[in-house]
């Protein structure tokens, strides 16, 4: 199954911000019109699914921050 232009989109920016904890909520927002957790949601299914097309290593490390995010957004939603 190939990328959407959308998945394209989410991968793209995904790589563009990993070494910086997947960016900014606002950037991500702004984007996508998506509030960050519903983003790394995406972006871990589309990592899951094979539809990323990135070596492993960089799928990994992409799977790693869409993890982190998710257990922040956890975290949050405990602590309210």
């Amino acid at each position: 199954m190939s990328r959407t232009d959308t998945q394209n989109e989410i991968v793209d920016f995904a790589r563009k911000w990993q070494k910086f904890d997947g960016g900014p909520d606002e950037d991500i927002f702004v984007t996508f019109g998506l509030e960050p957790h519903e983003y790394f949601r995406r972006l871990k299914n589309i990592l899951n699914n094979g539809n990323a097309a990135l070596d492993p290593p960089a799928a990994s490390e992409l799977a790693t921050v869409c993890a982190h995010r998710l257990r922040q957004r956890d975290v949050e939603l405990i602590g309210q």
